[in-house]
């Protein structure tokens, strides 16, 4: 496996980790906030392991294209939006 994608590999796996231990199975949404309702897709006022994997898979499928990978920069950047996307959005 080359360092770059090693690297990313590494990169995509903490920010994914990183969601997933800062909640259980399911994240309880205070007030149903527009930014991250989009991830409730059976639309139960809860994010489930799937929903969120499969957000944050279409994020990753968006940045990647098609070459199949991210860069540093690409992963990066998707983090500082998806944020961003929060502070913009807060909810009703």
């Amino acid at each position: 496996m080359s360092t770059t994608r090693r690297f990313t590999t590494v990169a995509l796996a903490m920010l994914l980790g990183a969601g997933l231990l800062a909640s259980p199975v399911h994240a309880e949404l205070p007030k149903q906030p527009r930014s991250v309702a989009v991830m409730d897709t059976n639309k139960d006022g809860k994010i489930d392991r799937d929903e969120y994997l499969g957000y944050m898979g279409a994020q990753f499928d968006k940045r990647a294209g098609t070459k199949g990978y991210c860069t540093f920069e690409e992963v990066s950047e998707g983090a500082k939006d998806f944020w961003e996307q929060f502070a913009r959005n807060p909810g009703p």
